[in-house]
Formats: structure tokens, sequence, C-alpha cells
């Protein structure tokens, strides 16, 4: 009857992925679970196996993912060596709404124990994102301005940006309980933010060509730019010194947790739910607003006679329309959310097919991420691969590897290992490795698993 019940498991998830996967995020490393303990930094009930853990420094993780091939991006026209933005081709591809994330994750620190019933560890991380959404009229105007849309509107509204770098020190603690079937782990953690930059996302922006005299009609709502941190790259007058100190410690603060359990109901079948970085960054330090008051105009053009600077010209004429001054206003912005949710089918102890799904909400409507995996368990190591589809010929495969040699642990996982042959033709890219220090890991075997090699 369970194996019977785990095939129709297995087929269900492979029936969900095959027509709804359509990226990934973190979820190759996500799949190497209690083997590499900084896991931890996306589900808290993760268990190192392993008693004494030192993270050393050199833990990294870069992702890069957007709704556009690097081929799409930039450009190289015949007979030229140089690239170059080509708005032509990206309006070509660009959807209603388009999305690009960076994101750059640095464990400095981590110190994790075990216990009989759980775990606790201490950490510290440095970490960086770039969110970008922009619309088809955003596109449309920098391919062909508004000539194709005469008397139509291009309304830019829902384009945004958002810009966040902070560390982050804490503690965590993961228990067992119901005879180890279910394991609860949370984190506290401080925050300090050091840089960021944001659109309102209420903010709008309307174009209107009137179709007879061709005025354009401007119309501008909630036209504010919040900042934190980058008054130093303007200023000539700050020393270095001053922004030393201030990415280390400031008043840009706020604590922050993340929550996580897994659940093993039956000995082939485990569900995993997470949701990380719960708090609200409270910006008080090195803050300006740059502020365009809402307005609604109409520009008729301006007479170019005895004008030397065309450009310019056009570009003072628009700019007197507005009124915009620069405030130094506290402000808050909710962290980027982080959800897991997974289902895993154990076929034996050491063979695991998983569905995953991963959601982070840095803006509006981001798109959550899917993926089919597959981990196999050895001795010393464990590997896995995983696979996805985004659109109809996007197809993304994924890989990791984690090993526990000696002390010395390494791990890599890619979500896209396809693009380190032609990175050109994909929109993904992501990666992460490191090295840890881990002690007393046999210790925790089961007796019948630990070989006496004095009985041999």
């Amino acid at each position: 009857m369970e194996t019977k019940m785990r095939k129709h498991i297995l087929l269900i998830l492979a029936i969900v992925v095959s027509f709804s996967v359509s990226a990934q995020g973190f979820l190759s490393f996500y799949q190497l679970r209690d083997i590499v303990p900084q896991t931890a930094n996306f589900q808290p009930a993760f268990i190192p196996n392993n008693s004494f853990t030192l993270g050393l420094p050199t833990n990294v993780g870069v992702t890069v993912q957007g709704d556009v091939k690097l081929e799409e991006l930039l450009y190289k026209a015949p007979g030229q060596n140089d690239l170059s933005i080509n708005f032509d081709v990206l309006n070509g591809v660009a959807l209603e709404r388009n999305n690009i994330n960076v994101q750059v994750d640095l464990n400095a620190l981590h110190l994790g124990f075990k216990t009989k019933k759980g775990g606790f560890h201490i950490f510290s991380n440095v970490r960086a994102n770039v969110d970008f959404v922009y619309n088809k009229d955003l596109i449309e105007f920098l391919a062909n301005g508004n000539s194709n849309s005469i008397g139509a509107t291009l309304d830019f509204t829902g384009s945004t940006v958002r810009i966040d770098a902070f560390h982050e020190v804490g503690f965590g603690y993961a228990r067992k309980f119901l005879n180890e079937k279910l394991v609860v782990g949370g984190r506290i953690k401080l925050v300090t933010g050091m840089y960021h930059a944001s659109i309102e996302e209420d903010a709008g922006l309307r174009l209107t060509t009137d179709a007879n005299d061709y005025s354009w009609q401007v119309q501008v709502q909630n036209g504010t730019v919040n900042t934190a941190g980058f008054g130093f790259f303007g200023d000539s007058d700050d020393e270095g010194s001053d922004m030393s100190s201030y990415m280390v410690s400031n008043g840009n603060r706020t604590v922050a947790f993340d929550i996580g359990a897994k659940y093993k109901p039956l000995h082939w079948l485990e569900v995993e739910a997470a949701v990380n970085d719960i708090g609200k960054i409270n910006w008080t330090d090195e803050v300006r607003n740059y502020n365009t008051e809402d307005t609604d105009f109409t520009f008729t053009g301006i007479d170019l006679r005895n004008q030397d600077e065309t450009a310019d010209a056009i570009q003072d004429s628009l700019t007197n329309k507005f009124t915009s001054n620069e405030t130094q206003n506290e402000f808050s912005t909710t962290m980027a959310r982080r959800m897991y949710l997974s289902t895993s089918v154990y076929l034996t102890p050491n063979d695991r097919f998983s569905l995953l799904y991963f959601k982070r909400d840095a803006l509006s409507h981001m798109k959550a991420n899917y993926a089919l995996a597959y981990n196999h368990k050895f001795d010393k190591f464990v590997v896995g691969v995983l696979g996805s589809m985004r659109g109809e010929n996007d197809f993304n495969f994924g890989a990791n590897l984690g090993t526990n040699i000696g002390p010395v642990q390494l791990y890599l996982a890619m979500d896209n290992v396809l693009v380190t042959n032609k990175p050109e033709q994909y929109s993904k890219a992501d990666f992460r490795f490191g090295l840890n220090l881990m002690f007393g890991y046999k210790k925790w075997f089961k007796k019948p698993d630990v070989v006496d090699l004095d009985e041999l």
C-alpha cells in the first residue's frame, strides 16, 4: 500500500513540475539540507550531522535571474567588438512585466553545535540585493520614443527598482519532537542596513501624445526616491573612515526572525516549510529623499530658433515643469521575505525526490520558483540534480555536491549548470560554494552504522 502511494505522489510531483515550473532560485543549495550547515540560512529546522561546525568566511552565493537572456540584453553589431544595450532587441522580447534580480550573500561566520534533541548556531552574514521591474511601455519608449504611441498613452507605472545591502548577526536553535518526526527551528538576528534605494511602489508616470498637435500630456504621482548610505559616493567631504564606521555600525537597525519546520509523518514522506527575513528596517542614518510633486501638465514644444544646444534646451524646458526637493526624512522598508515549501519522497533512506517552491517578496508580483530534484547520499558525500522549465524553450538543469571528508567539508551548488557552456543563451545563473571545518560526525551515527576496526 505504501509503495503504491509513493508512486502516485511521484507521478503527481512530475506532472505539477512539467506544467507549472518557471525558474529556480537557491533550490539546488537548499537540497543539501542537513549536510551543509549554511542551509539553515533558508530553513532554520535543518540540524547539521556533526557535533561542532566552524564555517569559514569562504561561503559565497551569487544569483542573477531575469526575464531576458544575456544575448538579448547586450548586443554586438556585425563587424564590431563593443557590446551595448540594444533597446530594439529588448523591446522585441519584453513581456508586459519583466524582472531582473541580483543577489550576493557572504556567510562571514557560522559556529554550530549539535545536541541530543537538536542544535544551535551563531552566524554572521553580509547580503546585497538588486531588484528591477520594468513594463513593456518603458522599453517601447526607450526603443522608439513616442512615435508608435500617437493618440495613445504610455504608462510607466509599475516600473520600479529596489537596492538593499545589510549585514546580520544572530542566534538559531532547532529541536526535535514526536520521536524525531517533527523538527521546529527559529532564528533571531540583529540586522544593520548599509545601503538602500527604492522608488515608491505606488509612483506613477504617464505620457499621452495628442494625435492632432502632437503635444505631450504628462502625469506624475508619488514621485519619491528614498535612499540611505549613497551620500558617501557623491560627497567629497565624506572621509573614507566615516564610511567604514557607518557600514559597521549605524542606526539603520531592526530585529528580524526566521522560522521553519519539517515533519515526517511516514518514514518515506517529509514536508517542510520556512519563512525567512520577517522584519522591517528603520532607515535613520545617512538618509536622503528625492521628491517630485504630483503634477499634470501639457508640453507643446519649444522654439528652437537661436538655440545653440538643442538637447539642453529641451531638457531645461521639461525640467522647469517639475517641482522637486530633497529631504532627509526617516523611512522604513519591509525586508524581502523568503518562503520555502517542500515535499520529499524517500525511495530508500539515501534516495530522495523533492518538489520545491520558493517565493521572494522584494517587490509586488515577483514570480515564484519551482523545481523537481533528486539527491543520493553516499558514505562521505551527497550528490543531487534538479531541473525546471522557464517558458517553452528555456530549460534549467542544476546540480549539487556536499562532502564530509575528514574535518574539511566542501560544497558546491548550481541552479543552472548549462550556463557554464553558453551563458549568453540563458537568463539564469546561480552558484554557491564554501568550506567548513566539521568535527564529531560519527558520534551521531547509529551504532550498527559505525564500523569498529578492532573487530575486523
